[in-house]
């Protein structure tokens, strides 16, 4: 991974505060793929749910526009195929911190999200990480 994204994964995890109650990439990864689909769907209502009680509509229609444009013969849209990017390279990042100290702070599937937006000129609020807190599972995690 580019050091720069990297750096925007952990700095974006760390500017959270403790008391946030998104879900570690770690547990993400062990439910099944149809509550995976439900949290990520989640997540980009409550971006743009966050970003329009900031004043930001704009930002949430590019939000919404980047989850819905897809190329010809893409199953994914842009934003998904983005989001899976980040995502991927955020698992990585957050593997080799656990490596370098085990009591590392766990990085979030809402860092990946969020590096992803911004990637894409859109800075989510912090009320972004809370959107998910109440989130819970309908089908028994993977094995």
């Amino acid at each position: 991974m580019r050091a720069p994204t990297l750096a925007i994964i952990v700095s974006a995890s760390l500017s959270v505060s403790a008391a946030a109650h998104a879900m570690e990439i770690r547990q993400f990864d062990k439910m099944d793929l149809h509550d995976q689909g439900d949290y990520v769907e989640l997540l980009i209502r409550g971006a743009e749910s966050t970003l329009t009680a900031a004043g930001r509509a704009d930002e949430a229609a590019q939000v919404e526009k980047l989850f819905t444009i897809k190329d010809p013969g893409d199953r994914d849209s842009h934003g998904i195929i983005e989001f899976e990017l980040s995502l991927a390279h955020a698992r990585e990042a957050d593997a080799r911190r656990v490596l370098k100290d085990a009591n590392a702070p766990r990085l979030e599937v809402e860092d990946a999200m969020a590096v992803m937006l911004k990637k894409n000129g859109i800075a989510l609020p912090d009320s972004f990480f809370t959107v998910n807190a109440n989130f819970h599972a309908k089908l028994p995690p993977r094995q």
